[in-house]
């Protein structure tokens, strides 16, 4: 793939037709102003046809977002990851005056590298539990097999009320 090119600026251009109109070759002039004289050709060939120093105006839609916007919603989704893009468009649209839809938060976020993941089951033990856990833990640690023989493991059932405890994801 080619290397990304810089634009040279229009004080640039003026400058190369300015040298140009004074009569220095194409080299002295590439010289001059620290550019390939094949640069210096093609401005001049511009010039010469349509007499103009500026782009011509560039096809497609121009970009939604400004620079800082995408790291409003990047810094939002790091500090929360279980955030919805729903949630970050619509706290987008009440503090910024470009209204943004869900899809352009998701697609902000897959160009910054965060695509949504489902989050790992993790059961959570407070630290009461803990504490009350290990002594246990540490006195069944040298029971003999002749013991869990006689253990009978019961399968425990946990219902919700509220809610559900289905897949989360997060970025």
């Amino acid at each position: 793939m080619a290397r990304c090119r810089k634009e040279t600026t229009i004080s640039i251009r003026k400058l190369i037709t300015f040298h140009h109109s004074s009569g220095k070759s194409v080299r002295n002039i590439a010289k001059l102003v620290h550019l390939s004289h094949s640069t210096v050709q093609y401005m001049l060939n511009r010039f010469k046809e349509g007499n103009r120093i500026v782009n011509k105006v560039r096809k497609g839609r121009l970009e939604k977002l400004t620079e800082r916007d995408p790291r409003f919603i990047i810094r939002k989704f790091v500090k929360n990851p279980r955030l919805s893009a729903l949630k970050v468009s619509t706290e987008f649209n009440e503090k910024f005056s470009t209204p943004i839809s869900p899809e352009t938060d998701r697609r902000v976020l897959r160009e910054a590298g965060l695509n949504g993941r489902s989050a790992r089951r993790k059961f959570f033990v407070s630290a009461k539990n803990r504490k009350l856990m290990f002594p246990f833990a540490k006195s069944m640690l040298n029971k003999s097999k002749r013991y869990w023989n006689n253990v009978l493991f019961a399968d425990e059932s946990k219902y919700n009320i509220f809610g559900s405890d289905g897949r989360i994801m997060v970025r």
